[in-house]
């Protein structure tokens, strides 16, 4: 999750570095939510992902040992 917290940081510095009307900024708070909450789905499949195939490695190496 730290990495979709940092990107969404750096988004969110990118989008808002210029003065922009209370509109825009409305605008641009739904799109900086939007891409955080895109990345933190993304950080907990990759999660999910990795448990996965270590759990089918250290159970390809349980059943190798007997």
């Amino acid at each position: 999750m730290a990495i979709s917290n940092e990107l969404s940081s750096d988004v969110a510095v990118a989008l808002l570095a210029k003065k922009k009307s209370p509109q825009e900024l409305k605008k641009l708070k739904d799109i900086i939510l939007e891409v955080h909450s895109a990345l933190q789905k993304m950080s907990a499949e990759a999660r999910t992902f990795r448990f996965r195939k270590k759990t089918q490695e250290v159970t390809k190496v349980t059943k190798a040992r007997l």
